[in-house]
C-alpha cells in the first residue's frame, strides 16, 4: 500500500512537470490548442499547476522543517528539536494535567456498570475456573510457608491434656446411646450381619467349619456301626452338611437384612420383627457396658495410648500431608526400604502429591461465593461503588506520579530518538498537508487566473 509520503512527493512532482510542460512558449499543446482559446486554456493550466507546485514546496518545507533542516536551511527549522523543553513541558501538562487528571478519568469509569463486566468475566472468559486456581495457589503459599514443626509441638500438649481429662464415663455413655438409637442400630446391624456373612464364607472359616463338622460327625458315630450307616444312607457327607450350614445361615441373615433394611409401607409383622432385634442389640449392648468396669478400661486405654502415642509426630505428619500435600512419610520409607532390599536396580518413581483436605471445600466456596453475588444486586452495587472509590482514592493519592512518569519516559529519548519517535507516528498523516497544499494552490491559481484576465478585459 502507497503511503501519504510518497503520494505527496509523486503530487509536488507531477505539479512541477505539468507546469514547465503547459508554458505558452514551449508546451506543446499549443499546436493542439491555437488562438485565444488555447491561450486562456494553456494560461489556466500553467498558472494552476505552478500554484500547485508553489503550494506543495511551500508544504513541504514547513512539514520537514518540524523535524530537520530543509535544503539545509537553519532559520526556524527543526522545531522539535529547538523546542523540545516547551513542547515537552506542554505535553506533560496536557496529558498529565488534563487529559489524564481525576475528573476525567472517573468520568470514564462510574460510565461501567464493574459488577456486570466482573460477572461476564466469571461466566464467559472461564473466570470461575481461574479464580478457583488463583485461590488455590494463594492457599498452596500460605499453607506452605506453615511452620508444621513448630505448631505440632504446640498442639500436641493441648492434645494430650485433653485426652488425660477426657471423662471415660461420659464418653462411654455417649457412645452406648449412639450405638442403641434405633436409627443407628439398624445400620449397625446390617452392618454386623453382612460383615459376619463375609467372614463365613471366607476360604479359611470354611475350612474351620468343615473341620469341626468332621470332628462332630466321628465323635457322634463313635463305636456305632449303626449311626455312621444311617448318616451314609441319608448320603450326609461332611460337605453337604457344610452346604445345608450354609444355605440356612445365608437365609437366615438374608431374612434379618430384607426386615431391617424394610421401607416405605411396611406389614405389622416385618415392623415388630425389626424392632425385636433392635431391642435384643440394645440390650446386649447395655448388659455388656454394665458389667464392664469402664473407668478402669479407659483409663488403661488412655495410659497405653499416651505412652505410645507420639502426638507431636501425629500432628506434622497429618499437617504437612493433608494440608501441605506433601507424600505421606510412610510411602518414602517404603520406597527406601524397597531400595535398601534391592541395591542393583534403580528405582524411579514419581510419588504424586496427595491430594490436599482443603482442595474441594475451596473450590465450593468460590462457587458458592460467585453464585451468590450473581443473585445479590445489594452486593452488586456495594462492590461497583467499593472499587471506584478505591479507583478515585488511588488517582487522587498518585495522580502527582502520572506527570512524572510521562516526563521520565521523555527524558529517555535524546534529541533524535525524540524527533524519529515523533516522525514516525505523525509524519505520513502530515503528508497530508502537503497533498492538501498543492491541490488547493492549483485551484487557487486558477481562480486568480481567471480573475486576472477578467480584469485585463474590462480594463481594454
Amino acid at each position: 500500500m502507497v503511503n501519504n509520503k510518497t503520494k505527496a512527493t509523486a503530487t509536488l512532482a507531477a505539479s512541477a512537470v505539468f507546469a514547465v510542460s503547459t508554458l505558452p512558449e514551449i508546451s506543446p499543446l499549443r499546436f493542439i490548442l491555437p488562438g485565444a482559446t488555447g491561450s486562456f486554456v494553456l494560461g489556466l493550466l500553467n498558472h494552476g499547476f505552478l500554484a500547485a507546485t508553489i503550494g506543495g514546496m511551500a508544504d513541504w518545507f514547513g512539514v520537514t522543517a518540524l523535524f530537520r533542516k530543509p535544503l539545509g536551511i537553519g532559520f526556524h527549522t527543526e522545531i522539535l528539536r529547538r523546542n523540545r523543553a516547551r513542547i515537552m513541558d506542554a505535553i506533560v501538562d496536557f496529558v498529565g494535567s488534563d487529559l489524564l487528571n481525576t475528573k476525567n478519568i472517573m468520568e470514564t469509569v462510574r460510565d461501567e456498570n464493574i459488577s456486570k463486566l466482573l460477572i461476564d468475566y466469571f461466566e464467559e472468559n472461564n473466570g470461575r475456573a481461574k479464580t478457583k486456581v488463583l485461590v488455590r495457589e494463594i492457599l498452596s503459599e500460605l499453607f506452605n510457608e506453615l511452620d508444621t514443626k513448630k505448631i505440632s509441638s504446640n498442639t500436641a500438649p493441648i492434645l494430650e491434656n485433653e485426652i488425660k481429662n477426657l471423662d471415660a464415663q461420659k464418653f462411654f455413655d455417649a457412645v452406648i446411646k449412639v450405638v442403641t438409637n434405633d436409627k443407628h442400630s439398624r445400620r449397625i446391624l446390617t452392618i454386623l450381619f453382612d460383615t459376619g456373612h463375609k467372614i463365613l464364607q471366607s476360604k479359611h472359616m470354611q475350612a474351620e467349619i468343615l473341620k469341626k463338622i468332621t470332628e462332630l460327625r466321628e465323635a457322634y458315630e463313635g463305636d456305632s456301626a449303626g449311626r455312621a450307616l444311617v448318616l451314609s444312607s441319608m448320603d450326609l457327607t461332611d460337605e453337604k452338611i457344610l452346604n445345608i450350614l450354609n444355605e440356612t445361615v445365608d437365609k437366615k441373615i438374608s431374612d434379618a437384612e430384607r426386615i431391617l433394611n424394610a421401607k416405605g409401607m411396611v406389614d405389622a409383622e416385618t415392623a415388630n420383627a425389626a424392632d425385636d432385634m433392635i431391642k435384643i442389640f440394645g440390650g446386649f449392648v447395655k448388659n455388656a457396658a454394665g458389667s464392664l468396669n469402664t473407668k478402669k478400661f479407659f483409663d488403661d486405654i488412655k495410659n497405653l495410648f499416651l505412652q505410645r502415642f507420639d502426638s507431636a509426630n501425629f500432628i506434622k505428619t497429618w499437617l504437612d500431608v493433608n494440608v501441605k500435600g506433601e507424600t505421606d512419610p510412610k510411602i518414602l520409607e517404603k520406597l527406601r526400604r524397597q531400595q535398601a532390599a534391592n541395591p542393583n536396580v534403580k528405582l524411579i518413581v514419581e510419588v504424586e502429591r496427595k491430594p490436599v483436605i482443603w482442595k474441594d471445600a475451596a473450590d465450593y466456596i468460590v462457587d458458592a461465593k460467585i453464585d451468590e453475588f450473581k443473585k445479590n444486586p445489594a452486593a452488586q452495587q456495594k462492590f461497583d461503588t467499593l472499587i471506584k472509590d478505591f479507583i478515585e482514592n488511588l488517582l487522587e493519592e498518585y495522580r502527582g506520579q502520572i506527570p512524572l512518569m510521562i516526563r521520565e519516559r521523555l527524558d529517555k529519548f535524546s534529541d533524535d530518538e525524540l524527533t524519529e519517535f515523533v516522525e514516525g507516528h505523525v509524519a505520513d498523516d502530515l503528508q497530508m498537508i502537503r497533498i492538501n497544499g498543492s491541490v488547493c494552490g492549483a485551484i487557487v491559481g486558477m481562480f486568480l487566473y481567471i480573475v486576472s484576465q477578467i480584469i485585463e478585459n474590462l480594463v481594454r
